[in-house]
């Protein structure tokens, strides 16, 4: 239900943009009125200035002059654009109010918080969801003896330095996520994504797995199994599923990282 909200608050930013951009057009636009004379495979054109009397048709425009006739047509036109967008903008803001009004995760809010225990509530507020999907405990994958003590800043152990820059980015930025939660998958083969995300304005799981190691052809071996292994259990490359990647000699892009996180998972762009 908030994909409804969240695309017509999209919407209007983008009519407020076409506004913008339309208003600023219309400053250096001819004034004067266009009249077309149909003349059955072409048309003549006729310009009439603010100044002349109502009973003038108007001076023919040569085909010189047809600069003239593009800008009064687009002036035209960008007049009842801007009267549409202007009145799209209102309906939404009209319908978002109304909309937020009667949000039905508000009910379980208002509701004494003794009784939320006594309830099987059909909609519950984003904060409370995530809360809930946070708490699932699960069994991460075994740490071997000689692998390096990496903690993140939300104080879970990672298996490497990139790790811990993409938990602590997803931690900054306030994106729910899992780390190493076990997938069992068709065949009973069970997977260990690195990071298990809550995409929360759809309350859908992806995935994001970070290759560190792609110089390595075992490694990219064992990674184009695994890929193949989602793709096989309709968890696929871009829809569901998102990868980071590094060598030795070229490391993970933190600026990179950082416009792919807020991209695909922040809900506020």
């Amino acid at each position: 239900m908030k994909t409804i909200e969240n695309n017509l608050k999209k919407e209007k930013k983008e009519l407020e943009a076409i506004a913008k951009a339309t208003k600023q057009r219309l400053k250096s636009a001819p004034q004067g009125h266009l009249r077309i004379a149909d003349r059955g495979r072409s048309a003549e054109y006729y310009y009439k200035s603010e100044e002349d009397s109502g009973s003038s048709n108007g001076r023919y425009l040569k085909r010189s002059e047809m600069d003239l006739v593009r800008r009064i047509s687009q002036r035209d036109y960008d007049i009842h654009i801007l009267k549409n967008v202007e009145d799209r903008i209102r309906a939404i803001d009209i319908f978002l109010d109304k909309y937020e009004k009667t949000n039905l995760s508000r009910v379980y809010q208002k509701t004494n918080i003794y009784r939320r225990k006594m309830i099987c509530p059909f909609v519950i507020p984003d904060d409370e969801y995530v809360r809930l999907w946070q708490k699932f405990e699960y069994k991460k994958k075994h740490f071997n003896s000689d692998t390096p003590e990496i903690i993140t800043e939300r104080g879970e152990r990672v298996r490497s330095k990139s790790e811990k820059i993409i938990a602590d980015k997803l931690n900054l930025l306030g994106i729910p996520y899992r780390y190493e939660c076990p997938l069992i998958l068709e065949g009973n083969i069970e997977m260990y994504p690195d990071f298990t995300i809550l995409n929360v304005l759809t309350r859908e799981e992806v995935y994001l797995e970070h290759f560190g190691l792609m110089d390595d052809i075992n490694y990219v071996e064992n990674m184009m199994f695994k890929l193949n292994t989602y793709e096989r259990n309709g968890i696929y490359l871009g829809v569901n599923l998102f990868i980071t990647h590094e060598t030795s000699k070229i490391p993970l892009n933190t600026r990179t990282l950082d416009g792919l996180i807020r991209k695909l998972f922040c809900t506020e762009q």
